[in-house]
């Protein structure tokens, strides 16, 4: 019976290797063929078949670790599909001196001269903002007030903007500008979103900060990063868009420096101000991304948006594997909208409050949080430091362990950035001035600044992410591989089944043996 078996075994085999269309597999069942011959084909079947697995294996690996590629679009997309980008400018000069003289205070207290009680509380918050001087005795407040908003408001120096123009409207447009709190303390924003359409509910508002003049809340934007506007978005929709490119279409405006506001004990020789750019809903960091405009230069920036979107079959995928977040995928703790800047600013609140018992002035807080003082300083700027050095160590050294305790701060899907390019020269505006008798309106000791910022081009090519592989892509390489190494096919797969069952079917009824007839 055994042998019967394995002779229809032998034959059926045969049978196979000859009417098959995987490749040598017919030298397997020739008869009458030398062993070495048959073993050099086994030998060959075996290497090549080995080819081929590794070769789909790697194939596989590098779909499942790299599923997504980022492709350039094939159309230009129109920049009034887009807003213009929120524009922050912070001074360096941080103190009125005629209110507040910082440079004062520091002398006299390197010569050892008691200050009053106003100088001693407002040189402590002061500290937040300027240089820190290790020989200086400061008091170990471990907390501030919320005096400390009033303080700084009252002696930072007033802004003054002598002319601003945006898309040919001279000075329609300055009445946006509103201060907002950062590290640099009180900055100002052009064409951000009011602070009740950033910040949650739970978080303590900022009187006179991130408030937009006018603005009444409403639970529909006609913006969104991921949609755009809306369809009833009209012409000055807010946040406000450019219609065309070139610098008669871009913002520009003359910024006044009193000489009186430069305190370089305050901050460093570098005077001037910075200015960031970035989109509507996210809060400037202009200690990460920013480009100087000096006093008495005239800067002009060329602007490139840098957009990306993601295909709808990647937006299925789960965000570990597509590497970004919808819109609506990841809450955030003190802001209505995720972008991976305002995650990594609440990361670093977060990491703040729990080390130090208090957070930064400038960062979110909810009722009952304190602010950090001079006390707490050091405590802040190593959980700082500490958290960048946490990321880079555990990336570099043990990437698994950063999963457990990562920010979890992916970019969005739909992510918008803003490049620039930035030239400038000497602003001879006093020599104008005289020129044009003007000479009762000039103040000879005070500094003029100018910016102007204009998109580069009417339209720029958006990246979108797609699939390394899609369903089909992926079996093409499949059998692809396979048929380049062996010739399987789906055909070589059916022969498998056919020979497996309906032709042992047909072998009973024909031949009434499973294994049918050997031919000789």
């Amino acid at each position: 019976m055994k042998k019967n078996f394995l002779k229809n075994m032998h034959i059926q085999f045969r049978d196979y290797c000859n009417h098959t269309s995987v490749h040598g597999f017919q030298y397997f069942g020739e008869k009458n063929r030398h062993i070495v011959e048959r073993i050099w084909w086994l030998i060959v079947f075996v290497i090549c078949l080995a080819a081929c697995v590794i070769s789909i294996y790697a194939v596989y690996k590098k779909w499942e670790e790299s599923p997504v590629i980022v492709n350039f679009g094939n159309t230009r997309t129109p920049i009034y599909t887009i807003p213009f980008p929120a524009v922050t400018i912070c001074p360096e000069a941080k103190s009125d001196r005629r209110i507040f003289n910082f440079t004062e205070v520091v002398y006299k207290m390197v010569d050892g001269i008691p200050l009053n009680l106003s100088e001693k509380v407002r040189f402590e918050y002061m500290s937040l903002i300027c240089n820190q001087y290790p020989e200086l005795n400061y008091t170990n407040n471990g907390t501030f007030s919320e005096e400390f908003y009033d303080v700084l408001k009252a002696v930072t120096p007033k802004f003054q903007i002598l002319g601003c123009s945006f898309f040919e409207d001279v000075n329609d447009r300055c009445e946006f500008y509103v201060p907002v709190i950062t590290e640099e303390g009180i900055c100002y924003s052009f064409n951000m979103l009011d602070g009740q359409e950033i910040y949650r509910n739970t978080v303590l508002p900022l009187k006179d900060y991130y408030q937009r003049p006018g603005f009444v809340y409403e639970n529909s934007s006609i913006w969104s990063l991921q949609d755009g506007y809306s369809e009833n978005a009209g012409l000055y929709a807010y946040p406000i868009r450019a219609f065309s490119a070139g610098a008669k279409s871009g913002l520009t405006l003359n910024i006044l420096t009193p000489s009186e506001d430069l305190d370089y004990t305050c901050k460093d020789a570098l005077q001037g101000y910075k200015v960031m750019l970035h989109t509507p809903m996210t809060i400037p960091r202009p200690s990460k991304k920013y480009f100087r405009v000096p006093l008495d230069q005239s800067v002009m920036g060329a602007i490139e948006p840098v957009m990306i979107t993601t295909s709808s079959r990647v937006k299925t995928y789960n965000y570990e594997r597509r590497k970004c977040f919808l819109s609506n995928e990841r809450q955030l703790r003190y802001f209505k909208n995720y972008t991976a800047s305002n995650c990594n600013l609440e990361c670093l609140t977060n990491y703040t409050l729990d080390v130090c018992g208090c957070v930064n002035f400038y960062m979110p807080r909810e009722n009952g949080t304190k602010i950090c003082g001079t006390g707490q300083v050091e405590c802040m700027k190593s959980r700082e430091s500490r958290l960048r050095k946490f990321y880079l160590t555990t990336k570099i050294e043990n990437p698994g362990y950063l999963k457990e305790f990562d920010c979890n701060c992916l970019p969005l899907c739909t992510d918008l950035t803003y490049e620039v390019a930035i030239s400038q020269i000497n602003y001879e505006w006093k020599k104008r001035a005289f020129a044009q008798r003007r000479l009762p309106g000039v103040r000879v000791n005070s500094h003029v600044s100018a910016l102007t910022l204009f998109f580069k081009s009417d339209g720029f090519i958006t990246s979108e992410r797609n699939e390394l592989y899609g369903p089909i892509d992926f079996i093409s390489n499949f059998g692809g591989l396979l048929g380049l190494f062996t010739g399987f096919s789906v055909l070589s797969l059916m022969e498998f089944f056919y020979f497996l069952s309906i032709r042992i079917i047909c072998n009973v009824r024909l031949f009434g043996q499973w294994a049918g007839v050997e031919k000789e």
